[in-house]
């Protein structure tokens, strides 16, 4: 299964995210790093140093070709196709920046990544947290709808999986991965949601993030 469909390749913005809030989530003594679904390099750029090896993966020819002008390595491709092709026990670092989402047995590919990892190496992902407060209230509670959309979002409609905080640790736990560093990322800013959370008293502390970001280390 393609980690990306053709309708994400095709959206604007696809091609350039930087995603510099997931940078404090790289090991600063990662040498080797893979970064799956690297569009046009844009974040590997961040990465870049001079004793760092920096790997990518992507689907979409155009955006790899920028790529490589980056990363000392692209292979372009399916990650399921390219696998066969990566060095095992080699990574420091494997990072999953908004793709998992889009797999359909993300915790499968997952489990196959644990082969790629260097003895301390680990994995670290961005992922949509459905209970987003801006998507549980005005989706889901208020309009009582689950209705997919091309624009992207939570219920962005190239999503095949949806996670909560909860049901990404189980995810990790399940495939033998120890917790490194769970947090939510891109908090919610309005104050009238602010004050909403604050009245459940802790119930939905977690809708405050619109995405959650974990470090975890293969331990099985």
């Amino acid at each position: 299964m393609d980690y990306q469909s053709t309708a994400v390749k095709n959206k604007i913005g696809y091609f350039h995210s930087q995603r510099p809030e997931m940078v404090k989530y790289i090991p600063e003594n990662a040498i080797r790093i893979l970064e799956v679904g690297c569009s046009d390099g844009a974040f590997c750029a961040l990465l870049k140093r001079n004793d760092r090896e920096i790997w990518g993966v992507e689907m979409n020819v155009e955006a790899a070709n920028k790529a490589s002008e980056i990363c000392n390595h692209v292979l372009v491709g399916d990650f399921n196709e390219v696998f066969k092709k990566l060095p095992i026990n080699y990574f420091d670092c494997v990072i999953f920046n908004d793709v998992l989402e889009h797999l359909y047995s993300p915790w499968d590919t997952i489990q196959l990544i644990k082969v790629l990892l260097s003895e301390n190496g680990v994995l670290v992902s961005s992922i949509p947290n459905f209970r987003y407060i801006s998507n549980l209230i005005t989706e889901i509670i208020w309009e009582g709808e689950f209705r997919y959309k091309p624009e992207g979002g939570i219920l962005d409609d190239t999503h095949l999986r949806f996670f909560t905080s909860k049901s990404i640790i189980r995810m990790f736990n399940d495939q033998g991965y120890e917790i490194v560093t769970h947090e939510g990322i891109k908090p919610c800013k309005s104050w009238k949601e602010k004050l909403f959370i604050k009245l459940t008293l802790g119930v939905l502390k977690d809708s405050r993030y619109k995405q959650f970001a974990t470090v975890a280390r293969s331990i099985i």
